[in-house]
């Protein structure tokens, strides 16, 4: 019999690696769920939901977001993962990520995940 998993009920973490955090300003207008991949905008220094097809630092998945995120009344300093073991279902990945870019996400950052069987 085959198992169905909700995405509530799907492990973070697919590791022993402990999570680390950090505190970073969020741009105005960010809503995102728990974590979503995040990038750093090269203009200004504030994280900016990751854009694989983005450019000026938002194509570079560098941290995840630690809670849900809404920052539409203003940008605000929001906790965020910096590094980590995650299981790969439990990310937020934008709509129609292949298999090989989330392979190449977070690329020379210390966050890694992978398929938790």
């Amino acid at each position: 019999m085959t198992e169905v998993y909700q995405k509530q009920n799907i492990p973070t973490t697919a590791g022993s690696e402990p999570t680390t955090f950090a505190n970073g300003q969020v741009t105005s207008g960010v809503t995102c769920p728990k974590l979503t991949p995040l990038a750093l905008r090269t203009a200004d220094s504030q994280i900016v939901v990751w854009e694989p097809a983005g450019s000026g630092g938002a194509e570079k998945a560098l941290f995840l977001s630690a809670m849900a995120m809404d920052t539409t009344a203003g940008a605000a300093q929001k906790e965020v993962i910096k590094g980590g073991y995650f299981n790969e279902a439990a990310i937020n990945w934008p709509d129609g990520m292949t298999a090989v870019q989330k392979a190449a996400a977070f690329a020379g950052t210390p966050i890694s995940h992978s398929v938790v069987r």
